[in-house]
């Protein structure tokens, strides 16, 4: 803070002076030059009276006191998802004061060790003063910011129906991150990037990724729709035939999107229509399997056609 002064008193009318040493002086042969010695000196002044050679000597000391003060800003750091702040520097020395620069994430940038809570990775400067002496030192620290979060994929939305009853949802596994999914109702494993997905109705799932090396989150959803409505069978009314009544139809209308499918296939005029034209000889239980195309889910339902030929007894006589 002060690094130079004036030594020496004013001058005397008839004196000389000289200094030794003369190095850091601003002039060894005035009564009071100006000194700026690098290290504490002991100055001599000799005085001499020009009118009779006699001399006079007399010592000052300089002392110099620009030893720095110990700036440590500590070890590096590095902050995340799970740390999200550090201590930096390390404990105050008496006489000493801190500053540190930037302040921006510093819960306080005039302590010896502040927490550190930035949202980027930051160089901190720290500058040290000494109180008494004024002489400054600086040290610098980084604080790494790590919060990149993984990629969470959940993958396409996928469609269950009675053709296609489980799919994978999830892409392929990131080594270093785990994975867990919710609902895990209908999952073949909850805690693996791609299961099996067999739910029994349609089902939103959120899949949550964490990176283990720095403990950061993110999500996706896939939905799971499950279409298994199956289609209506009707198989119509029981029927009777006779020998008047010799055929009848079975069934009802076709529904578009619906395929049909009559076992057995005797004595039906089509059994692959929605209603056939039956003409069994004997009675017969006809079973319709519908199918719908859209998802492959089927009914069924049965219908009994009762024939009754039974012919009257015819006599005659004799």
């Amino acid at each position: 803070t002060t690094t130079s002064t004036t030594i020496g008193v004013a001058a005397v009318v008839g004196n000389t002076y000289s200094w030794s040493p003369a190095t850091g002086l601003s002039n060894s042969t005035v009564s009071n030059p100006t000194a700026t010695p690098t290290v504490t000196t002991s100055y001599t002044v000799t005085v001499t009276n020009t009118a009779n050679g006699c001399t006079a000597t007399d010592v000052v000391v300089v002392n110099v006191n620009t030893l720095a003060p110990n700036a440590n800003a500590g070890v590096d750091k590095t902050i995340n998802c799970t740390t999200t702040s550090t201590t930096i520097g390390v404990a105050p020395i008496i006489g000493n004061s801190y500053s540190w620069s930037p302040t921006t994430g510093l819960s306080n940038a005039t302590i010896a060790n502040p927490i550190a809570t930035p949202t980027t990775t930051t160089t901190y400067t720290l500058t040290v003063t000494n109180n008494v002496n004024g002489c400054t030192a600086t040290d610098v620290v980084v604080v790494t910011v790590n919060t990149l979060a993984p990629i969470a994929d959940a993958g396409l939305d996928l469609n269950l129906t009675c053709n296609t009853t489980s799919g994978t949802i999830g892409t392929s596994a990131t080594v270093g991150n785990t994975y867990s999914w919710s609902p895990s109702l209908g999952l073949s494993a909850n805690n693996v990037s791609d299961p099996t997905a067999s739910p029994a109705l349609s089902t939103t799932y959120t899949v949550t990724v964490t990176n283990t090396a720095n403990g950061c989150t993110s999500t996706d959803v896939v939905v799971v729709n499950v279409n298994t409505l199956a289609p209506v069978a009707d198989a119509g009314a029981d029927k009777i035939l006779n020998c008047t009544t010799t055929s009848t139809t079975i069934g009802v209308a076709a529904v578009v999107g619906n395929t049909y499918s009559w076992s057995p296939a005797t004595g039906l005029s089509n059994s692959t229509v929605s209603n056939p034209t039956a003409t069994p000889t004997v009675t017969t239980s006809y079973t319709v399997t519908v199918t719908n195309t859209a998802n492959g889910c089927t009914a069924t339902d049965v219908v009994v056609v009762n024939v009754n030929t039974l012919a009257p007894n015819a006599n005659a006589g004799v």
